[in-house]
């Protein structure tokens, strides 16, 4: 495995490499789909309403 010091160009997410594209400009997560993206605020959403929901039924049961 290669190691080197670090140098002054070294990119805000180190250690992992920049993704360049076109011109040289950063370019998005090419790996993240729209689809993707929106079945994650899905399961975001979904994840906070489980926990008041758990709660209130803890709370409606008596513990």
């Amino acid at each position: 495995m290669k190691t080197s010091a670090v140098s002054s160009n070294t990119p805000a997410k180190w250690p992992f490499p920049a993704r360049k594209g076109q011109g040289g400009r950063p370019r998005g997560n090419p790996g993240l789909s729209r689809g993707a993206m929106v079945v994650d605020v899905c399961l975001v959403l979904a994840w906070g309403a489980t926990i008041p929901g758990l709660m209130w039924l803890g709370v409606a049961s008596g513990f």
